[in-house]
């Protein structure tokens, strides 16, 4: 339900069409939470029909419409009902921790450069939240100002400083997984160093294919 819930925080800043959500939640909120345009419009169906939003016409061009969608106050009440919940951590689903377990069925070189696209993903994101964490310090996002100039000046501080506070533990979460791929890096290094096994081949196969390479020969 967070995609929901992120919709209604960006509704709260003022009344949108579905198009210019979608903008607003991909610069703000797919940091955090990843959803394609084909969710968003679906849930926005839903939540106009559970009555947590309404949709008001108004005219695009000579002849069209286009939706915009505002809160209602059942809205605003889930809005404030959800942030109060707690959140339990949710179970670890990680492909890449997955597939480092098992390396040892693939080559150095494969170890490598699943490490090394690793680091070099966390790196860019590491970059591209520490942009953002400076331009919402800076109150210089369209999001950011729309909201603030909505509030009431004396919680300004707090609107901002929470964002920042988010984007800055994704920040140190991918500086730990860079440090984590370099490690493994070094890690590939070392076990290479002690094996008689060339870095193009796998260490190990699965054991079926171990039995029919030694049946082969």
């Amino acid at each position: 339900m967070s995609l929901r819930h992120a919709l209604l925080a960006l509704l709260d800043a003022g009344a949108m069409t579905g198009y210019e959500l979608a903008k607003q939640f991909d610069v703000s909120v797919a940091y955090l939470w990843h959803a394609p345009h084909s969710q968003i419009y679906p849930e926005l169906r839903r939540m106009e029909s559970g009555g947590l939003i309404e949709a008001e016409s108004l005219p695009r061009g000579e002849r069209g419409t286009k939706r915009a969608y505002s809160l209602t106050e059942a809205g605003a009440r889930e809005l404030a009902r959800w942030v109060a919940e707690l959140e339990t951590a949710a179970p670890v689903r990680d492909p890449a921790y997955l597939k480092a377990t098992y390396f040892e069925y693939g080559s150095f070189d494969e170890a490598r450069r699943h490490f090394r696209e690793h680091r070099n993903h966390h790196r860019a994101m590491m970059q591209h939240w520490q942009q953002h964490i400076s331009r919402l310090q800076r109150r210089d996002t369209p999001l950011i100002q729309r909201r603030l100039a909505q509030a009431p000046p004396q919680t300004h501080e707090t609107v901002v400083a929470y964002k920042v506070h988010a984007y800055e533990g994704l920040v140190e979460r991918a500086r730990a997984e860079v440090a984590w791929a370099e490690r493994g890096l070094s890690l590939v290094d070392r076990l290479e160093h002690n094996s008689a096994r060339p870095r193009d081949e796998p260490t190990t196969l699965p054991r079926k294919l171990a039995d029919q390479e030694t049946a082969s020969t």
